[in-house]
């Protein structure tokens, strides 16, 4: 017994004496009825004081358990207000919380779209394919009535009336993506994209679906090779993601803001031999440098940046050296469609991207750490309110609907050019057998000069010789010329002194005849 319950009792043991001590000095005056009735008076107060006491004390105890579970209370939603929401100012909140997962959730399946899985292939034929999907009771015809021939047995049954169809939600001349489905232990996966399809006919969960352009050789080949039995039909084409290439489970920590990366696993996913991965680029083929930077791609993402990466995926880890805040909803408001989700300074224009006027502003506290682009991590260095701790490589997401449309335009305008090199280059072959043809005639006409030339030369000796001999008697005769010449000149001056002699002799005679 404690020390109350000690008091209490001295305090019913002095009560009860002195009670006793005054009935015995007024019994003789009040008489038996008020002697009795002041005993049982006496017994009923202490009765009520005594449940009073247990009632009291019972509440005392019921106040103080009550006080204990109102903080558990109290402390149990602030955990499960934190698991569900996470914490509110914690610049880098815990995505693992119900809310941020059950958002990420919701966002993931607005981004998918609608998806058919397990579709069979019913036929293919002329381009053409027919599915009947998974998740879609296949067509059957209502059960005829066991009652429609009992009054004539012979005659032929009733055909059976077709059975409204089902509605899956796909229309004729919807456009869908292909991917052929493997076993894995966790259920039929994706694996492999096989093109853009058209629904060209919709009935029910049977389904006929049409290339939309020319397809690749590979998807062909896969189509035909009979690998997928099973196909799944996604109306938008899946989008690239972080997040999506991180092991299962695994958190963002300094080494991976995205979470950890599983070489083995990234490497099956891409069908890339995971070597690539750490081999030396200068002795590789061209492809095998394609697809080691590839994957190491997405190995480094979230890590740090590998040697040689464009500034423009280079992020950096940034810590608060202040409080500061950074509004990020814009006061104007628009669609996407207008304009986009973001204007020029990055802060949210659209109305479901918006925090709200208690959250248009985000505020971090000194010491805080988180992931900023190049630009805005040194715009605010440069204001001394954050300093950098480590840079980030964030590889850059591929739109994959523009991707593969993007390499089918390429793959069929390298087809197209290689119809026609190779025409150019069968053209080029004529060209070449002529130019050979003219070769071999040319090469005929060169052994016929060179022979000609050859005969050429020992004619061309025969009548050098000749000219030579020719020149020699032209020189021969040309001197006799001119020594006859000097004779005839000779002789005429001769002729011309005595044809003068002989008119000198002449007009003497004649002169001295003359009277």
């Amino acid at each position: 017994m404690d020390l109350m319950g000690i008091i209490v009792w001295l305090a019913v043991l002095v009560t009860l004496a002195l009670l006793i001590w005054m009935i015995v000095k007024s019994v003789k005056e009040w008489g038996a009825l008020h002697a009795t009735l002041m005993a049982l008076l006496f017994i009923q107060v202490w009765c009520f004081l005594l449940f009073s006491a247990g009632v009291a004390s019972r509440r005392n105890g019921y106040m103080k358990a009550h006080s204990v579970l109102e903080k558990r209370v109290a402390e149990r939603e602030k955990e499960l207000q934190k698991v569900r929401n996470g914490d509110r100012l914690d610049p880098n909140p815990d995505m693992t919380s119900y809310v941020p997962l059950t958002n990420e959730l919701n966002r993931l399946n607005v981004e998918r779209g609608r998806v058919w899985r397990g579709a069979t292939v019913a036929g293919l034929a002329q381009g053409e394919a027919t599915l009947q999907l998974g998740m879609v009771a296949p067509i059957a015809p209502n059960a005829a009535d066991p009652n429609a021939n009992a009054a004539d047995p012979s005659a032929p049954a009733p055909a059976a009336a077709p059975a409204a169809p089902a509605d899956i939600g796909i229309t004729s001349q919807t456009i869908v993506h292909v991917f052929g489905e493997t076993s894995d232990p966790r259920g039929l996966l994706p694996t492999t994209y096989l093109g853009e399809f058209v629904v060209s006919e919709s009935n029910g969960g049977l389904i006929k679906i049409k290339p939309t352009g020319t397809l690749t050789p590979e998807q062909i080949a896969a189509i035909g090779s009979g690998q997928f039995p099973s196909w799944s039909v996604y109306e938008l084409m899946p989008l690239d993601s972080h997040d999506a290439f991180s092991v299962e489970a695994s958190k963002s920590d300094e080494n991976s803001i995205f979470g950890r990366r599983d070489l083995n696993e990234l490497a099956e996913l891409l069908k890339i031999d995971p070597a690539l991965a750490t081999a030396e680029p200068t002795g590789l083929s061209v492809k095998d440098a394609i697809k080691a930077r590839v994957l190491q791609s997405y190995l480094n993402d979230g890590a740090r940046p590998p040697e040689g990466t464009p500034p423009e995926q280079v992020y950096v880890r940034v810590e608060f050296l202040k409080d500061h805040t950074i509004e990020v909803d814009a006061q104007e408001q628009r669609n996407a469609t207008e304009g986009g989700f973001f204007d020029l300074s990055g802060r949210s224009v659209d109305a479901r991207l918006k925090r709200g006027e208690e959250g248009a502003k985000v505020s971090f506290k000194q010491g805080d750490r988180i992931v900023f682009d190049s630009s805005t991590a040194n715009d605010l260095g440069k204001q001394d309110i954050v300093k950098p701790v480590a840079p980030v490589f964030v590889r850059q997401l591929n739109d994959y609907e523009y991707a593969f449309r993007e390499v089918r335009r390429q793959i069929t305008a390298a087809l197209q050019d290689a119809v026609l090199i190779r025409r150019e280059l069968d053209e080029m072959q004529k060209s070449q057998g002529i130019a050979d043809n003219q070769v071999r005639i040319g090469q005929d006409e060169r052994s016929k000069l060179d022979k000609d030339f050859a005969q050429y030369k020992k004619e061309l000796d025969v009548i050098s010789a000749e000219a030579k001999r020719l020149g020699d008697d032209v020189q021969s005769t040309r001197a006799e010329i001119s020594a006859t010449f000097k004779q005839i000149q000779a002789m005429r001056d001769q002729i011309v002194a005595r044809q003068k002699a002989l008119s000198q002799a002449i007009n003497a005679v004649s002169g001295s005849s003359n009277p």
